[in-house]
């Protein structure tokens, strides 16, 4: 209440506006100005008196500019190799993580001779011809989302990237999100409620293996037991199913943002070299057998390289795609650290959203903000060029993942390529002629399901959304993707002139 002057003060007020009388007058003998009752804040501005306009695309992308800040001032990397128990989500309990540690002694028994890799590959980029589309178009009319869920909650924020692990004998579905959770679903397994009044439960499993988005999540080619993850936060881990925990794979020594930011990651067919990109161009190697600081660096684009891929059947040769609105194609022998001078470089209108070797060598599929999906041919003269264009709108905005054509990853099956659509829907499609193979949809989602990976065994689909929800497209029961192609007449393969 304001005392005025008729107020009747008694001792106390009158003895505290004369302590502030006597010190309002110290204060103006020292010199110090008066001091402020309230907090210090920081001078703000509006956009307008910035010389912004409100509405303006400057005015959003400063917006964007402070978001991102702030974000990053609160991301501390975590060190160490990181016990289940102590990065275990408040939704996945003690009794959760144990049950999970049993799952994986499964997983390691499921892991056995699991390979998509076959000795004796009959195959080409016509494989089958039209046989092997309408083959194809077959076994993907047969998935639905068979679980009592349309989709199920496995991470807290959005959905970046998405691993299967190889095994026949049980799904188990990772995902990796914006703030560096990976989730894992047990996709055909549920949790009894104690209450019968409660439907069962999904079986999920949360943990906090980064501190900034995992933009890339993949099995070892060798051993899946190991199962990788890239970071913005400026490393790479890897999950051990053996020992249960998450170990450093490699540290990112730069300090410079955003040059620490690790925005993509592949790895050689032996599994020892793992190779990365940075947002701000950069492409290096990392051999795992020696010391995690270790690595070679390249600067191969001024702007941020989004998508990197290593040719699996000819692992020298590197595609990178780039904000700067090219995909390059590099000898990953012949780059040298002064300059290095890429075999091809392709120019688009927009930024390329992903760019992928096909799984047998001779295909690269990219996504771009042409609103596009493109595939090139890789000749005996170690030249792209491309067999077609597809229209698909991959405008995502700033809320739903980028959209990425993801190649299947038999490679004893008709090629073909998975991407996520604007329509609530995933789109599968040929990699011969472009046409649509197959739309996967379900009236139940209500977001659109923007990852998608292959299972490499079976013929399933999981996907995922902004919302941290995956689902999976399945057959009624499990069948493996060879026996389903097997019927198909296969050409041999030829690649810079080496039989397959």
């Amino acid at each position: 209440m304001k005392i005025g002057e008729g107020s009747i003060l008694n001792e106390y007020e009158r003895q505290r506006l004369e302590n502030i009388r006597r010190n309002e007058e110290i204060l103006r003998q020292l010199n110090i100005p008066e001091l402020s009752r309230s907090p210090s804040q920081p001078t703000r501005q509006s956009l307008r008196l910035r010389g912004f306009t409100p509405d303006g695309a400057d005015a959003k992308r400063e917006a964007e500019k402070v978001e991102k800040r702030r974000e990053r001032e609160k991301r501390v990397r975590l060190m160490g190799d990181l016990d289940l128990n102590t990065v275990r989500s408040d939704m996945t309990s003690i009794d959760d993580t144990n049950y999970f540690v049993d799952l994986l002694s499964k997983m390691k028994r499921f892991s056995d001779d699991e390979s998509t890799i076959s000795d004796d590959i009959d195959y080409s980029s016509i494989a089958g011809g039209a046989d092997g589309f309408k083959t194809a178009q077959r076994a993907y009319r047969s998935l639905a989302i068979r679980t009592q869920w349309a989709s199920v909650k496995v991470t807290p924020e959005r959905i970046y990237s998405i691993a299967v692990h190889p095994a026949k004998e049980k799904v188990l579905a990772a995902a990796g999100d914006r703030d560096g959770w990976l989730g894992f679903w047990d996709v055909n397994e549920t949790v009894k409620s104690e209450d019968d009044d409660y439907e069962d439960q999904p079986r999920t499993y949360m943990f906090q293996a980064h501190s900034a988005p995992i933009s890339s999540t993949m099995y070892s080619p060798t051993d899946s037991n190991h199962l990788y993850t890239c970071s913005y936060d400026g490393s790479i881990r890897f999950f051990d199913f053996n020992q249960a925990k998450f170990m450093e794979a490699f540290i990112y020594s730069g300090t410079k943002e955003p040059e620490c930011q690790l925005s993509s990651m592949d790895m050689d067919p032996n599994g020892q070299i793992i190779y990365f990109s940075t947002n701000g161009g950069k492409f290096g190697i990392k051999d795992i057998r020696e010391p995690v600081e270790k690595f070679t660096e390249y600067e191969l684009h001024e702007h941020k390289i989004g998508c990197i891929s290593i040719n699996k059947v000819l692992p020298h040769y590197l595609i990178t795609a780039s904000l700067d609105r090219s995909m390059r194609l590099w000898d990953i022998r012949k780059l040298n650290s002064e300059s290095s001078i890429e075999i091809q470089k392709i120019r688009t209108n927009n930024a390329i959203t992903s760019a992928y070797w096909s799984p047998n060598g001779n295909q690269v599929a990219i996504s771009c903000f042409d609103d596009t999906v493109k595939v090139y041919d890789f000749d005996k003269e170690t030249y792209l060029r491309q067999r077609f264009q597809t229209p698909h709108n991959n405008r995502t905005g700033r809320w739903v993942t980028m959209f990425r054509a993801i190649w299947n990853p038999n490679q004893n099956v008709h090629p073909h390529y998975i991407i996520g659509d604007m329509q609530r829907s995933a789109e599968i499609f040929s990699g011969v002629k472009g046409e649509l193979i197959w739309t996967l949809r379900d009236d139940r989602l209500t977001a659109i399901p923007a990852v998608n990976a292959f299972h490499p065994n079976l013929n399933l689909i999981i996907s995922g959304n902004a919302s941290g929800r995956m689902n999976a497209w399945e057959e009624n029961a499990g069948s493996s993707l060879s026996e389903r192609f097997k019927s198909m007449p296969q050409p041999i393969v030829v690649i810079n002139g080496n039989h397959l």
